[in-house]
This record gives C-alpha cells, structure tokens and sequence, in this order.
C-alpha cells in the first residue's frame, strides 16, 4: 500500500475527520420537506452554518458547488407515492489553504416521515435484485460518460443514485459536477470524494464513472475517496476497476484510520454487512454474518448477542427482517466489498434485551460509533438505517420483493 503525507486545512481535525465531518454535513437537511429546489435554498445556509461553527476544527471552508438535491418524481414500486424530502444531496466545497475540494454525498435521508420519506430506502439502499453495466449503463442527461466500454457491474440501487447526482445542476451556475470539476481540475489542487452510508456507496461509483482513466486522475495534483459506513454495491469487475485508479493508500502519521479509496466500517455496523455478508457466511462470526444459529420460536445469535424473547418473538423478528433483505439478493450473490479497513468499536455494543434494543443499538453503531472512532463531535444529521424496518415486523416494500426466495440453509 503506497503512502502519502496528510493534507493540512488549518483546523485541529486532522484530513480524515475534516472530510468525514465535510461528509456528514450533506444530511443536515434531512428533516426539511418542500419541493428539491426550496430544500436545496434552505440547506445552502445551514451548511455555511456548520462550516462557519466548525472551523476552528475544520479550517477555512467555502462552498463552491451546491447544495444540489433530487427529489424522485416517480415510484419505483408502482404504488404511486409521492416524495416531498431531499432524496439525495450533494456539494462540493473548497479549502484555499491547502487547495482541497470536497465533494460530500449525503446518506440515506433520515427522516420520519415514512409516507414522504421512502425512495431511498426502496429504490436505491434495497434496490440490489438487478444488477446494471459499469459504467456504460449509466446514462445521464446531464453528464457525459468518458467510456464506452463496461468493466463491471452495479446493483440498480447505485445506478440510480449515481444518475441523479450526475444529473445534478447547481442553482447559481447551472453546471453539473461533471463540468465543474472539468474547469477546477489542477496538477496543484487535489480533489476527495466522501460519503457516509448509502453516501459511501455512491462516492466510489461516482469517483469511478466520472474519471475512467489515469489520464483523467493526473489531471489533479491527488484524487482520493473517503466512503465510510459503505454497502457493497458493485461486484468484482466494478472492484478491480476502480482499485486500478484509486489503489488503496495510507496517510502517514494518521493511525487507526489514515486511510484513502478505502471502505472505513464498523464491524458491529449492520450496514457493510450488506450485501456481502448479511447471513449465512461461514465461519458465524461478528464479521462475517448479522444473524446465525436462528432456532424457530426460540433463540437466535447476533452480531450483539443472543435473542430470544416470549416464544422466541425476538429470535423471530430480527431473523426474519434481516433473512428478508437476504432474499432480496440474486444467486449467486455477485456483490464484492471494496478494499476496506475495518475497527472494532470501543466499548462494545451491549447485549440487545430484546427486538427493540437491537434497532437501537444498529443505529448507535451506524452513527455514533463513527463520530467516537474518528474523534470528531457528534454529527446532527441522523440518517436511516435501510437494512431494519422502523418498527417490529414491518419492512418497506420494494420493487423487487417478488424475488426468487433463496435458501437460508
């Protein structure tokens, strides 16, 4: 693994913080409905906001691209529902100091809302059935793709979150990304894409698809990803292609988690468990599965510790909601994770009491874990964890829910 020094932004964080924080900030928008182009007014300030409170750990960042935002004018399931939140968000921001610029993908949207709030959740985090070609399969109108030659594959999910940020026009320039990065591209600027959550696994597809050669990755003085908290969404050809271009790097002097174009997870994360490891991968480990040794009406392992409940109720509800994200999955599984760093969290999670507790601790360890790893403040923005329905026994019905049942055994 090469090795490279830190960049210094003129804050207390060192760069991995800042540009998880720079990350993190995409979601403070998450709780406002309205149409995309008023959410998108409204969230500008808000990020200045944090920008400006968060400096003296961040350094001196000015916005420069965005925020843009994607609201879904259509049901992917058919059911004819309508989004009134931020589906996705994504800005960039640049520090003079250092000349960095941060691209930052917001994660699944937090908001309680379900009746509103559902496109991520059903049409991009689940949306894993039906894979699309890389990168020739996404097809922007307003972008345009460098290749024409496929190197993999990625789920539907991440097609269609890629689409929609490529799509993405910022309000004042009416630039895409594209053609913004196309003009600020410098042998002496260095440019990070990051994300958290479905952010972390939409950055390296973007990252990928955007630059497709290593003609186009000199162009800049360095080009790094930063995905945290990232399902897998891409199999082996997606992998190899983009670890070609983003080969995994280290940054010197920045233990734990000084680390470049890899995938920074939990291991007690549900998340990344997704969708390489959710179930049924031997040896039963922490690591390696979210549920194991289910007994019906009685007793269940998770990755937090044993359930059971009255008549096994507990066993059977965590089992079946993570057994029903499995069967989502086509066989065979073509989903391949990244290069990757993975950190226990400390203290450990403790054992669930029953159903309930361990949603809580599935979102204590999808968030807040990261901000205690990383050393950085907690984050305001909370965002969904799509892998867990919000309540006992009830999942999001998806476009794909008519999928071939697989064996669990």
């Amino acid at each position: 693994m090469s090795i490279v020094q830190p960049i210094y932004t003129g804050g207390s964080y060192n760069i991995i913080q800042t540009v998880y924080k720079l990350s993190r900030f995409s979601g403070l928008g998450d709780s406002l409905e309205d149409t995309a182009s008023n959410i998108a007014q409204q969230l500008g300030p808000i990020i200045d906001a944090a920008l400006t409170s968060n400096s003296q750990q961040l350094g001196v960042w000015t916005r420069v691209w965005g925020p843009c935002v994607y609201q879904t004018d259509t049901d992917c399931s058919g059911k004819g529902r309508v989004s009134k939140v931020a589906d996705n968000v994504m800005y960039a921001v640049h520090n003079a100091q250092s000349d960095c610029y941060v691209v930052a993908i917001a994660g699944t949207n937090g908001n309680s809302d379900t009746s509103h709030n559902w496109y991520d959740t059903d049409c991009l985090d689940n949306s894993v059935t039906n894979t699309v070609a890389f990168p020739v399969g996404i097809t922007p109108t307003n972008s345009t793709s460098p290749s024409q030659f496929n190197v993999g594959n990625v789920s539907q999910g991440a097609a269609r979150g890629t689409t929609n940020l490529l799509n993405m026009l910022d309000s004042k320039t009416n630039q895409s990304l594209q053609t913004f990065l196309g003009e600020k591209a410098s042998y002496q600027s260095t440019l990070i894409f990051a994300g958290h959550s479905l952010g972390g696994s939409l950055c390296p597809t973007l990252a990928r698809w955007l630059y497709q050669s290593i003609f186009d990755v000199k162009r800049w003085a360095a080009l790094y990803v930063l995905p945290t908290a990232a399902p897998s969404t891409g199999d082996q050809g997606f992998v190899s292609a983009f670890t070609a271009l983003f080969p995994p790097t280290a940054i010197s002097g920045i233990a734990n988690y000084g680390y470049w174009n890899q995938v920074i997870w939990n291991q007690y994360d549900v998340v990344p468990h997704g969708w390489t490891n959710l179930m049924n991968v031997q040896p039963y480990n922490v690591q390696n599965d979210v549920v194991w040794d289910y007994v019906e009406n009685k007793s269940c392992q998770t990755l937090y510790g044993p359930l059971s409940g009255f008549l096994g109720l507990d066993a059977n509800l965590v089992y079946g909601a993570i057994n029903q994200k499995y069967q989502l999955l086509p066989s065979p599984n073509p989903y391949v994770r990244l290069p990757s760093q993975k950190f226990t969290p400390s203290p450990l999670p403790p054992h669930p009491g029953d159903f309930n507790d361990f949603l809580t601790t599935v979102g204590e360890q999808h968030l807040n874990a990261y901000d205690s790893f990383f050393g950085v403040s907690p984050n305001v923005a909370k965002l969904k964890v799509s892998l867990m329905p919000s309540v006992p026994g009830d999942a999001a019905a998806t476009e794909e829910r008519s999928a071939p049942v697989r064996s669990t055994a």
